[in-house]
């Protein structure tokens, strides 16, 4: 007698180099120090989406994309990618710098993640989206691209811009300890000091400690500025181990 097959249930799934990463496996991510938030969002096969919002529930800051270009290089189809920024809030500073260091991270998380060696963007003749895509470490070039199809509106003057996995900034810095990598790591996943202690079997202020002394190894200001330190040097990831 022969079994009926079990329907298989289909995954959204992201192509990387030689493998595929589910999204299911990449964990929110926490920038300024606890008070935003990166999240997966479900997508295309061809793309990754972070939403990006305050911690708490708040609206919706903005919106990251990474997708596929086609036809892709070189027979690799990650090896290039084009990001799209969209803007969900009430601009001012704060959310300039804030999508900046989103944008950075989720960068660094498709450079080591998923192979892509160039990501592009180009976008509308805008100062908060050119102040955004600068900040978080792209090239911006001096002359805007003529004509760029956006969407409804028709050809219009955009932005250009590259960011080259080989740019990432090289840093000499002090090796971290076992321990450091793990709380580390953790910060990666978005855990919290309290939740980082209950996990390891360590006091809060121990916690504080390894991180202060993670922040002076990798001579950063800040826990988001020592990811994207750990990030470009490989030192972690934001995909999870299953």
């Amino acid at each position: 007698m022969t079994l009926p097959r079990r329907p298989r249930r289909r995954q959204s799934i992201v192509v990387a180099t030689g493998r595929l990463v589910r999204m299911a496996s990449v964990t929110p991510v926490t920038l300024s120090d606890g008070q935003i938030q990166l999240d997966p969002e479900p997508g295309e096969e061809d793309s990754v989406t972070w939403s990006v919002h305050r911690v708490g529930g708040s609206p919706l800051l903005g919106r990251l994309t990474l997708r596929q270009e086609s036809p892709a290089p070189h027979g690799d189809p990650w090896s290039r990618a084009r990001l799209h920024v969209q803007v969900e809030a009430p601009v001012d500073s704060a959310l300039v710098s804030t999508l900046s260091m989103a944008v950075s991270l989720s960068c660094q998380w498709a450079f080591s993640a998923l192979g892509i060696s160039v990501i592009t963007w180009m976008g509308p003749l805008d100062p908060t989206l050119r102040s955004i895509v600068d900040g978080g470490g792209f090239r911006v070039h001096s002359l805007p691209h003529r004509n760029a199809w956006d969407g409804e509106k028709g050809p219009q003057d955009a932005w250009f811009a590259d960011a080259i996995a080989s740019d990432a900034q090289q840093r000499e810095f002090r090796p971290l300890t076992a321990r450091e990598t793990s709380v580390l790591t953790l910060i990666a996943r978005g855990y919290t000091n309290s939740q980082i202690a209950q996990s390891l079997g360590i006091s809060e202020n121990t916690v504080k400690n390894h991180v202060r002394a993670i922040l002076d190894a990798l001579r950063a200001t800040s826990r988001t500025a020592a990811l994207v330190v750990a990030l470009q040097s490989g030192l972690v990831s934001l995909s999870s181990k299953e």
